[in-house]
């Protein structure tokens, strides 16, 4: 186990010892990183904007965070330059923001990054007026003038220059790329679930992988959003027996299967890195991110339970992913955000690294293992071959530009278990045995190297997604330990992340292990809301207690109040706080939007509660996205998913009576064994339940129990009370 408060120790010495700034009163890990620079840091915040006003200077806004490579280079040359210091600090009001913090700040002024430049990413670079209008921005800047890049000391003369001479003109046009990036709140019709989900995967099939996995070149993401509509599309045809499931199904599991092999996959450390820079799976951007390991969880468990539980490799990896969540676990229940990709190679080095904590050179392995056996065969030498080991490192130089990895191997599987053990003349069972084994071999060597920075953030949004993945993983396996997990976490969020009924963004680890809250108010974002009432319901459909539901309930009352646009949900509420656009993000990227799971969400509530209103804000969600829907669905599988369900309806399970009786265990236990599209469920004990408000599962409350009711396309079948009905029931489906 990595010792995590080290981290946080480590960064409060650094602070006791040399020059600090003011983000040394902040909580966040990516803010305290900077909190030694020279510059004289602001945290977002009326402080900072009333200095740029009264000074009349323009402000320079960093947004980056605590695990992003480009944002540690971009420090060590230029946020740590006295030279550079200086003409940020006599020029500019400098203002630092940790983009998991601040999803709003992030979300706009990337926006205009993106219109302005083409491309994005981190660390994010903008200048803007007194006002919090863009002039200018861009991302990574280098030190110098090179290779036909302007260098940042440039940059920083020419945007001071050009603020004295055309000071007022920049604000004047500041103020209408504002105008620009608001949000168009649009409505219109959408089309038909099928030909959106249609063209959705037809764009998968052409830009699918067939020989390695996952869609397009290099670098190669997981995309869980993705493979999340493609499990949902190989359902639509509920024995896989058409085409566009068959394909489906193809396209998942060559993918899951790839990525679970390649490198990107931390086969000693457990868990997934963020991408992968070549198209093999095999050289990763080494950071972890817990956001990736929540969604593959869920990904991975969805599948395994699609394909009729029969997929021993997927299910490996659905503990291997719960593994790796449990070592970045506060003791309460809650996940930290990240694992950096960088970290020192040993203990005397100075220079950190990308990828030394995880990479190895034959040679260590060779001593790790030394003389032991796989039956007559040497274990080193079974796991050289298993794992791709070479004497000169597996890595080319197209992957590895700053020579950073020469001489190592970062850990593929390039033969199947039958190939290896057929190679060594050893069984597969002898083979699992020996692999188990020499990883936990080098695991414990690897413990005793540096550690990668962690980011001990804890995010609401991402323990949503966490308690998601673990609610799916419990259902694919029937294994306690994940609902226990996912419990644990909901526990977390509501002693820590919730105040009042309402949700907060993130708290941190203190010094001593102790959860602290931010030193600013840290509000919660829409995000934060979806995510935790999707988990919410995922709970209340799995356990039934009626405490969840209620919990969902009263958020996405707050919810609705805070951020609801009229046709989406904004990521932000209504401050004084001059954020000057309120943005609706349009793409579910690396995380889904807030209104594609809201939109589910909602159409859930109306299957349990039966209120049309939620399923009416649903549809307003549909038409507000109705442009994107209809001319690049693929920006939206999440959503796409959702309107399926609205144009479709839902298959409801409705399970009245006590829970503990023989039939509603075993209902439970078969609905979680069954990947049903689009399905939720009620459980009612009494009338009095929060599950029979509607008029029709009331009325369910008054025959005999225990009972089950299957109510599909908007229509409820007979009751069945006993366990041959069920039977009968589930197979008719």
């Amino acid at each position: 186990m990595l010792n995590r408060l080290a981290h946080v120790q480590k960064l409060a010495f650094r602070m006791s010892s040399t020059h600090t700034n003011r983000l040394a009163s902040e909580k966040s890990p990516y803010l305290l990183q900077h909190a030694n620079n020279p510059i004289d840091w602001f945290p977002w915040g009326e402080e900072a904007f009333q200095k740029a006003r009264e000074s009349n200077k323009p402000i320079f806004l960093s947004v980056g965070y605590s695990t992003c490579h480009w944002c540690h280079v971009m420090e060590k040359e230029s946020f740590e330059n006295e030279n550079t210091a200086k003409l940020l600090n006599d020029n500019f009001v400098a203002i630092k923001v940790d983009r998991e913090e601040r999803p709003d700040v992030d979300k706009l002024y990337m926006a205009f990054v993106v219109a302005a430049s083409g491309h994005g990413g981190w660390p994010m670079s903008v200048f803007l007026t007194p006002d919090l209008h863009p002039i200018t921005g861009g991302t990574y800047f280098p030190p110098d003038d090179n290779r036909g890049m302007l260098g940042f000391p440039t940059i920083l003369n020419m945007i001071h220059e050009e603020w004295q001479k055309e000071g007022e003109n920049l604000k004047a046009r500041g103020a209408q790329i504002i105008k620009l990036l608001q949000p168009k709140l649009n409505s219109g019709d959408v089309n038909r679930s099928e030909d959106v989900f249609r063209a959705i995967f037809t764009r998968h099939q052409l830009s699918f992988d067939s020989r390695l996995g996952g869609f397009g070149g290099a670098p190669k993401f997981p995309k869980p959003s993705d493979l999340d509509f493609l499990i949902c599309m190989a359902n639509t045809d509920p024995i896989l027996n058409s085409e566009s499931s068959k394909e489906s199904v193809k396209m998942i599991q060559k993918t899951l299967e790839s990525m679970a092999d390649g490198g990107i996959h931390d086969h000693i450390g457990n868990g997934f890195h963020r991408y992968s820079v070549d198209a093999e799976w095999h050289v990763p951007h080494f950071e972890k991110m817990l956001y990736d390991q929540s969604q593959l969880l869920a990904t991975y468990s969805d599948f395994y339970r699609l394909t009729g539980r029969k997929l021993d490799n997927i299910k490996t990896i659905v503990d291997d992913i719960f593994q790796y969540m449990q070592k970045i676990s506060h003791k309460d229940g809650g996940f930290y955000s990240a694992e950096d990709a960088d970290s020192l190679p040993r203990h005397d080095s100075t220079k950190k690294m990308e990828g030394a904590f995880c990479v190895w050179e034959k040679e260590e392995i060779k001593i790790l293992l030394g003389e032991m056996k796989i039956g007559s065969a040497n274990l080193v030498d079974v796991f050289n071959d298993y794992l791709d080991v070479e004497e000169n490192g597996n890595v080319s130089r197209s992957s590895d530009p700053h020579g950073e990895l020469k001489n190592k191997n970062v850990l593929r599987k390039l033969l199947t278990d039958e190939e290896c053990a057929i190679n060594h003349d050893i069984t597969v069972d002898e083979l699992i045995e020996g692999m188990q084994r020499a990883k936990k071999i080098l695991w414990e060597a690897r413990t005793k190297r540096p550690s990668p920075h962690l980011d001990s953030k804890m995010v609401t949004a991402w323990q949503g997604l966490a308690i998601t993945g673990l609610v799916k993983a419990y259902q694919a396996t029937n294994d306690t330990k994940y609902i226990e997990r996912a419990e644990k976490c909901a526990e977390f969020v509501q002693k820590y992340l919730a105040e009042n009924g309402e949700l907060k963004r993130s708290v941190y680890l203190g010094p001593t292990g102790e959860v602290e809250q931010g030193n600013q108010e840290m509000k919660a974002f829409s995000d934060d809301y979806a995510f935790m009432i999707q988990a919410l319901l995922d709970l209340y459909t799995t356990l039934g207690k009626d405490d969840y539901l209620k919990n969902a309930i009263e958020l996405q009352k707050i919810c609705d109040s805070k951020f609801w646009s009229g046709n989406g949900y904004f990521i932000s509420e209504q401050t004084d706080e001059k954020v000057s656009v309120r943005m609706i993000e349009d793409q579910d990227g690396a995380e889904p939007t807030a209104t594609s799971i809201a939109s589910n969400n909602l159409l859930r509530f109306y299957d349990i509660l039966e209120d049309e209103e939620y399923r009416e804000k649903a549809h307003q969600c549909f038409r507000g996205a109705s442009e994107r829907l209809n001319k690049v669905p693929i920006a939206l599988p999440k959503m796409a998913v959702a309107l399926n369900r609205w144009q479709k309806g839902s298959i409801t399970f409705v399970l009245v009576g006590e829970p503990d009786s023989e039939l509603l265990i075993e209902t439970r236990k078969r609905l979680n064994q069954k990947f049903i599209e689009n399905f939720s469920a009620v459980h009612i004990r009494s009338e009095n339940d929060l599950g029979a408000t509607g008029a029709s599962h009331k009325a369910m409350t008054e025959g005999p129990h225990p009972a089950v009711y299957m109510c599909k396309g908007f229509v409820c079948s007979l009751p069945v009370r006993d366990i041959k009905g069920l039977d009968k029931m589930l197979n008719e489906m």
